[in-house]
């Protein structure tokens, strides 16, 4: 593997503990409508961008695209609701950034939410200041698990994606970070990695305070 030049790290999951509170919203909003969206099919959710996951629900709904706009829209309306009170950092965050700065790596962050929502949810957190390129899940054509999103911030930073660092907690981001090149780290959130996941990592870690360490060894 390349000597890592650059630590590229996706948001909800990793950074921001609030794939939960999707997860919720997603339950809350079928509850509402009267639809089944089981855990299993949300999960499949998790990672990707809001077409990506508008076209999965019309999919789930055999179908039917009005349905499914409202579902899509109910759940963003929870998840904002939810989000004023439930959202917290994930732990070990600050420490993590604060060493990998330290270490002179460029930082960046790539995210399937759109950038209007992003950069408030980081700056809520005061997570803004750490990183050099923000890449967001509406400024890409194709979102996880294709590479597009990690192969334009790696564009961004000026580093080649094979010698980047990606943080991941998803199943579709570690798909994404390894389809683009790049090395990647997981550090589950809501779902434990399968087999296929591991052999995409370049390591599996407890939490973000294992993350420097791995990294710089």
């Amino acid at each position: 593997m390349q000597v890592i030049q650059a630590v590229i790290f996706d948001m909800d999951g990793t950074l921001v503990d609030s794939e939960g509170v999707s997860r919720r919203a997603w339950s809350l909003a079928a509850d509402e409508l009267g639809v089944d969206l089981p855990e299993s099919f949300i999960d499949t959710l998790m990672g990707r961008n809001s077409r990506a996951c508008s076209g999965l629900v019309v999919e789930h709904l055999g179908g039917d695209e009005a349905l499914a706009q409202r579902v899509v829209d109910m759940h963003l309306e929870l998840f904002l609701k939810l989000a004023e009170t439930e959202l917290r950092l994930k732990p070990g965050a600050h420490e993590a950034l604060d060493a990998l700065r330290s270490a002179g790596l460029p930082l960046a962050v790539a995210t399937s939410t759109a950038r209007v929502r992003a950069l408030p949810r980081l700056e809520r957190f005061s997570l803004t200041p750490y990183f050099t390129s923000f890449t967001c899940g509406d400024e890409v054509a194709h979102g996880k698990p294709a590479p597009d999103i990690f192969i334009e911030s790696a564009r961004r930073l000026g580093v080649d994606p094979s010698a980047c660092a990606v943080i991941e907690d998803s199943h579709n981001g570690v798909r994404s970070g390894h389809a683009a090149g790049a090395q990647v780290y997981m550090v589950p959130d809501l779902m434990a990695p399968t087999p296929e996941i591991e052999l995409l990592c370049a390591a599996v870690l407890p939490s973000l305070h294992e993350l420097p360490g791995a990294i710089l060894g």
